[in-house]
C-alpha cells in the first residue's frame, strides 16, 4: 500500500512538472543570478537542503518528477548504475555549477528575492525544458536505474549537505535501521534497490547510512523478515 502512494505521488509529480520545472531549473537560477535576484528556484534548493536536516533525502524518493520520470524509464534498462566513481561526478558538477552562482551573486550585491522572477511559459522555457527532459531520458537510458541522481543531478547535493549537517550537529533524522538478527540475506532488498544499492550488506553491517539512499521505503516493505525499520534518531556510533 505504501509503495502503491508513493508511486502515485511521484506519477502526479511527473505530470506537473512542465509547471514545477522553473522552480528546479539549474539554468533559470544562473540566469536570475546575473541580475542579482534570488528567485523561487535557489529558495527550493535552499529549502530541500533545510528539510533534509530532518528529513534526509525524502524528497528524492517520494517528490522528485526527475526520478519519476526515471524510474519510469529504467523499465528499459534496469542495470544498476552506482560506484564511488559514477557518484563523483554529480558534486564536481554542482561545485563548478554552485559557485559560479555564487559569483554571480557577489557580482551582483545586493541581491534581491522575487520568488516568480523569470517565470513565464514562452519559447524558451519549453525549450530548455525539452533539452533536459531529453538528457534525463537519453542518460537513463544509457547508464540505468536512477543514473542521473547518482551521477548528474544538481540537487542531490544541496540535501546531502542537510544530512552532513544534521550528523555533524547530531540532530536526530529520518533514517533506515536495520536488524541485523532477522536477516535471511535472501537479498531482495538489494534486487530491488531503486539506487542499485546494497541494501542486504548495509543490513548485515549494522549500518543504513548512505549519501544514496532516497528513503523510498522500498527495501522496508520488501524484506520478508522485517529486518529493516525507519524512523527519526541520531547516527549511530560504530
Amino acid at each position: 500500500m505504501r509503495q502503491r502512494i508513493r508511486k502515485g505521488i511521484l506519477a502526479f509529480s511527473a505530470l506537473m512538472f512542465p509547471l514545477t520545472f522553473f522552480f528546479l531549473s539549474p539554468y533559470v537560477i544562473v540566469l536570475s543570478a546575473t541580475t542579482g535576484v534570488i528567485n523561487g528556484s535557489a529558495m527550493v534548493f535552499g529549502f530541500l537542503l533545510l528539510c533534509s536536516i530532518l528529513f534526509s533525502r525524502i524528497y528524492c524518493g517520494w517528490l522528485c518528477p526527475g526520478g519519476a520520470v526515471q524510474d519510469l524509464i529504467s523499465g528499459a534498462n534496469k542495470r544498476n548504475w552506482n560506484s564511488k566513481g559514477k557518484n563523483l561526478s554529480k558534486y564536481i558538477i554542482w561545485a563548478v555549477w554552485f559557485s559560479f552562482i555564487l559569483f554571480l551573486w557577489i557580482k551582483h550585491r545586493p541581491l534581491k528575492g522575487e520568488f516568480l522572477y523569470l517565470y513565464q511559459m514562452d519559447g524558451q522555457y519549453i525549450m530548455i525544458y525539452a533539452i533536459v527532459m531529453t538528457i534525463i531520458y537519453l542518460f537513463t537510458i544509457s547508464t540505468g536505474r536512477r543514473g542521473m541522481c547518482h551521477s548528474l543531478c544538481w540537487m542531490a547535493p544541496f540535501m546531502v549537505i542537510g544530512e552532513t549537517i544534521s550528523d555533524f550537529l547530531h540532530i536526530p533524522r529520518f533514517r533506515l535501521k536495520p536488524n541485523p538478527d532477522s536477516c535471511v540475506s535472501c537479498k531482495k532488498c538489494t534486487k530491488e534497490c531503486p539506487m542499485g544499492l546494497d541494501v542486504s550488506q548495509m543490513v548485515r553491517s549494522g549500518n543504513m547510512d548512505s549519501t544514496e539512499c532516497i528513503s523510498c521505503l522500498v527495501c522496508v516493505d520488501i524484506c520478508p523478515k522485517h529486518a529493516i525499520g525507519f524512523g527519526i534518531s541520531k547516527k549511530r556510533t560504530h
